[in-house]
């Protein structure tokens, strides 16, 4: 087999709010109540975007959201100045990112991966080579 994937990290998705939305902190909100706010995620031609409008979509609901954009970190800094609630990975929120927190949702939202998928036949470069021996 000359395709392969190698996962290099599993992790969950989250919605993340500053103070702003603190009447959330704490409480267990459904994807129905979440919709009321403004929600700030990567644009529709990312899987992260494919994977929420499909999780809303699974509970009959219509995802709109107010802000889509091409980064986390701006999606991070949106949502620290209180323009919304945003979608980004549970590994996005740090130490640096303290002010914000993460909307507890009753939906459970599944463990995702992060993969690298290559074809052996076409992997020469020595670079790529040595990069993907981080990852064994």
């Amino acid at each position: 087999n000359t395709q392969n994937v190698r996962i290099i990290h599993e992790f969950h998705d989250v919605f993340a709010a500053n103070d702003e939305y603190g009447s959330l902190r704490g409480k267990t909100v459904t994807l129905k109540e979440l919709q009321t706010c403004p929600i700030l995620m990567l644009d529709r031609k990312s899987t992260t975007s494919e994977f929420l409008h499909s999780m809303f979509q699974r509970h009959q609901l219509d995802l709109v959201p107010e802000i889509e954009l091409t980064s986390n970190d701006l999606l991070i800094d949106l949502a620290r100045i209180g323009l919304g609630i945003a979608f980004i990975p549970n590994f996005c929120l740090s130490e640096q990112t303290c002010d914000l927190f993460a909307v507890q949702t009753e939906e459970e939202l599944p463990e995702r991966e992060l993969v690298i998928a290559y074809n052996e036949q076409v992997l020469t470069s020595k670079a790529a080579k040595e990069f993907l021996s981080f990852f064994d």
